[in-house]
């Protein structure tokens, strides 16, 4: 019991900071566009900032974190939770998974190459700086609007939407939360396919605020439950057994 108590407290922990982060990520963003937040629908105006390349390196360093990787750990324990409540669990943990690691690899790439386009942008000479305005435009595109608001997002609607339905039955404010924030993501990747700003940018920013919301409320659950190791607990295999012989009967 000891042993769940430690494991549910530092979960609790890691999940909270993956809000924390995540909040972290969005001020220095908004630090490194000086607030000028068309700047992130608008990737050649990123280009104003040059001088502030160190803050949009560690923006995208601090939202692979706090958005994506440190998300890890909750994602498998949900997964151990619920298991055994529906079989539709696997897909949803996939999801979440590929949710994580898709954001992550944007993130990663958009650190690696930005503050490098950025320093050369602002000394090269004016015929070079076509090429690179040309090059940073594709490659945020290719990040934000492919990997991020198409694909990632349709992973995280059915993670967060799939699991929500779920936690519902032991809480209904997370579970709330966790359908909400997957509608978030639905409703962007939709909007972003059919070319609907207004549509992808409410769902965006809906999910950005949820996305640091969810897991501080979540993450503060798990640590008052650390005390009560049986709470959130799985059914058995048995139990489930059970539940769909009874069902099919």
């Amino acid at each position: 019991m000891e042993k769940i108590s430690n494991y549910k407290r530092t979960l609790g922990i890691i999940t909270i900071s993956a809000g924390i982060v995540s909040a972290a990520c969005i001020f220095l963003g908004a630090y490194a566009v000086e607030y000028n937040f068309e700047a992130f629908s608008e990737p050649t105006l990123m280009l104003q900032y040059v001088h502030n390349h160190k803050e949009a390196y560690w923006f995208l360093l601090l939202d692979m974190a706090g958005y994506y990787l440190l998300l890890l750990p909750v994602i498998f324990y949900l997964h151990q939770q619920y298991q055994y409540q529906s079989p539709w669990v696997p897909l949803f943990t996939f999801s979440g998974l590929a949710y994580v690691l898709t954001g992550a690899i944007g993130a990663a790439m958009l650190a690696s190459t930005w503050p490098d386009l950025m320093q050369q942008y602002s000394t090269a000479p004016e015929v070079e700086q076509h090429a690179i305005v040309l090059a940073f435009n594709t490659l945020t595109h290719l990040v934000t609007k492919g990997l991020w608001n198409m694909l990632e997002v349709l992973f995280a609607g059915t993670w967060w939407i799939g699991f929500g339905i779920m936690l519902k039955r032991d809480s209904k404010t997370i579970g709330l939360l966790s359908v909400t924030a997957g509608t978030a993501c639905l409703v962007d990747s939709v909007g972003t396919m059919a070319g609907w700003k207004i549509m992808s940018e409410l769902g965006v920013n809906l999910y950005l605020v949820l996305g640091i919301v969810w897991p501080i409320v979540l993450g503060i659950r798990l640590i008052r439950q650390s005390a009560f190791p049986t709470a959130f607990h799985a059914p058995t295999t048995s139990s489930y057994i059970k539940n769909q012989t009874h069902a099919k009967v």
